[in-house]
C-alpha cells in the first residue's frame, strides 16, 4: 500500500466524518426550530386567526403546510447522511464489518490474504469510501436546498402572526 492511496483513503474517510457532523448539526436546528415553531398550532384556535378573512386563512394553512413538508424533507434527507450504509455487491470484502460477521475465521484470513496478494484492499477501501461520500453529499445537498422554504415559510408565518 502505498502513501498517495492512504491519504486518499483518509481524505474520504474525513469528508464522511464531516458530511455527518454537519448532517448532525442542521438536524438539531431543524428540530429544535421546528419544536419551537409548533407553538403556530397554537394561532389556529386563537380569536384573531377566527375573525380573518379566508384569505389570510388560506395563506395561513399553505404556509403552515409548507413549513410541514420543508421540515420533513429536510429531517428525511439529513437522517439519511447520517445512516450507516451498505453495499450491495456480492463481494465480501474484509474490510467491512457486516461482511467480516458473515466470515468464518478461516474465510477472513483466505480474504486478507487474497488482498494481501493484489494489494488491492485500499483500492477497494477507496470505492467504498468514494461511493459511501457521493450518497451522502447528495442527501447533505437536498437536506440543505429544503433549508430554503423552511426558513422562507418560518419567517412569513411569524410575519403573519405579528402583522396580522
Amino acid at each position: 500500500m502505498n502513501n498517495e492511496n492512504k491519504e486518499i483513503l483518509n481524505g474520504l474517510q474525513s469528508q464522511i466524518v464531516s458530511f455527518d457532523n454537519k448532517a448532525s448539526i442542521l438536524l438539531s436546528v431543524v428540530g429544535i426550530i421546528f419544536a419551537l415553531a409548533l407553538s403556530f398550532l397554537d394561532v389556529f384556535h386563537s380569536g384573531f386567526f377566527i375573525e380573518k378573512c379566508l384569505r389570510f386563512k388560506i395563506s395561513y394553512y399553505i404556509l403552515f403546510g409548507g413549513f410541514i413538508l420543508a421540515t420533513v424533507i429536510s429531517i428525511f434527507s439529513f437522517a439519511m447522511v447520517i445512516l450507516p450504509r451498505k453495499h450491495n455487491r456480492k463481494v465480501k470484502y474484509p474490510n467491512y464489518y457486516k461482511d467480516i460477521v458473515k466470515m468464518t475465521k478461516n474465510d477472513l484470513e483466505n480474504a486478507l490474504n487474497d488482498y494481501s496478494n493484489k494489494n488491492d484492499l485500499i483500492l477497494d477501501q477507496i470505492m467504498i469510501n468514494a461511493e459511501i461520500s457521493e450518497k451522502k453529499h447528495k442527501w447533505l445537498f437536498v437536506g440543505i436546498i429544503s433549508l430554503v422554504p423552511f426558513v422562507l415559510t418560518i419567517v412569513a408565518l411569524t410575519v403573519m402572526t405579528i402583522l396580522a
